[in-house]
């Protein structure tokens, strides 16, 4: 799965940074507005005192070099230069630059309110200094469509950046959405794989413990110290067989578990089992019979009473069936682990809802009581996890002298 390309604060602080380029650009340009204004506004100035246009000069090259902190206080910047920029030719550049640095950095209302200030002060300008050409009609529109065009651009420019810190937000939630994601997914993989190494083994490994504790009972020696009847060669290459393969089973499982867990297409179709032409072990209703069989030889007696036809269930997926197959198997290694030798029987019906019934009962030892039954161990605690997943339930208990596993299971296509 590929990761969705996302931007980082870091990243989003570099985009908001002003530009160095523009920082130095601006008070250039101011000063180039500065020096065009000195020459071409001659006129102008001759109606003004000499005092006056060298303070314009001066003060007109202090405001182009102000303009590199309107970053650090656009509003402070924006209310020194309004009587400049008002009453001063050579600073108007730097009066217009700083509102529209309000209008983008500061509240909307302070922005209107620095914008009034500035043209309480330059519109009656024209009143002390007529501009030659112009009526104060004129005058008054004009310095009302520049004002208004440096506000207009500098919240136009501020809509925009909050647009796109919104949007990098989004995507900040985004990408730690999409790890939480990545967390749960890889914490729920954890949990399967745990849920189906322990249903593998655990019915192996039972298997193994049966098999293993007959050899022990029969070269025991008795009571009086003889030793007991000694094996036949056919007992022991039976039993050393079975134990084998049981081994064999248990660790082809494990590697199945552990390579195709999430196929759900069918035999042989996990990567690795098409290279090396190897089926995956059988996890479904059709296989119940062989792991009744394999259980009734090791010793127990198990009785499938099916109501439902196991070669092919009718609109019952697989992610059903195996779940179906898991409940049998841990009811049998259960039975094996705490009712050695005693009668199980397992049923399997549809009922209303739709939905699958499986049953696993078994006998009990005399004098277990419920207390005793396991019933908080792993194996039960994940299989109702498993069976809760599917949206069934499932029960455990003693009933009438009998341990009894029963779990439902919606009976979905």
């Amino acid at each position: 799965m590929s990761t969705p390309a996302v931007v980082t604060p870091a990243a989003a602080q570099a985009r908001a940074r002003p530009s160095r380029v523009v920082d130095v650009a601006l008070p250039v340009t101011a000063l180039l507005y500065w020096a065009y204004t000195v020459a071409t506004s001659g006129a102008l100035f001759a109606l003004l005192p000499t005092w006056w246009v060298g303070l314009d000069l001066v003060v007109g090259v202090l405001a182009a070099v102000a303009l590199v902190w309107r970053h650090r206080h656009p509003v402070g910047l924006a209310l020194a230069l309004a009587p400049v920029g008002g009453l001063f030719l050579t600073a108007g550049l730097p009066a217009l630059v700083s509102v529209f640095v309000v209008a983008v950095r500061a509240r909307v209302w302070v922005a209107l309110l620095a914008t009034g200030v500035h043209l309480a002060i330059a519109v009656p300008y024209y009143l002390v200094v007529p501009v030659g050409g112009m009526t104060l009609p004129v005058w008054t529109v004009l310095m009302f469509m520049l004002y208004a065009t440096a506000l207009s651009l500098g919240l136009a420019v501020r809509s925009r950046r909050q647009v796109v810190d919104g949007l990098l937000a989004s995507a900040e939630r985004d990408r730690a959405e999409h790890e939480e994601q990545l967390r749960r997914a890889r914490r729920d993989e954890r949990t399967q794989i745990a849920r189906e190494m322990h249903d593998v083994l655990a019915h192996r490994i039972s298997l193994l413990s049966v098999h293993a504790g007959a050899l022990e009972f029969r070269v025991r020696p008795g009571t009086d110290g003889r030793p007991g009847a000694p094996l036949t060669e056919e007992e022991l290459r039976s039993a050393v067989t079975v134990i084998r393969e049981s081994a064999h089973r248990a660790l082809e499982e494990l590697h199945d578990v552990l390579t195709v867990l999430h196929d759900e297409d069918g035999p042989g179709r996990g990567l690795e089992g098409a290279a090396l032409g190897t089926a995956r072990p059988a996890v479904d209703l059709p296989s119940l019979p062989a792991l009744v069989a394999e259980v009734s030889a090791s010793g127990q007696p198990v009785e499938l009473r099916s109501e439902i036809d196991l070669a092919g269930p009718v609109g019952l997926r697989l992610q059903s069936q195996r779940t179906a197959y898991r409940v049998v198997q841990e009811g049998l290694t259960n039975a094996r682990k705490h009712s050695p030798g005693a009668p199980v029987t397992v049923v399997l019906r549809r009922v209303d809802g739709p939905a699958l019934e499986v049953e696993v009962r078994n006998t009990l030892p005399l004098g277990t009581t419920g207390s005793q039954i396991p019933g908080a161990g792993s194996g039960l605690a994940g299989l109702a996890e498993r069976v809760g997943l599917e949206g069934g339930r499932l029960q455990h208990g003693v009933v009438d002298g009998d341990f009894r596993l029963r779990a439902v299971l919606p009976w979905r296509g």
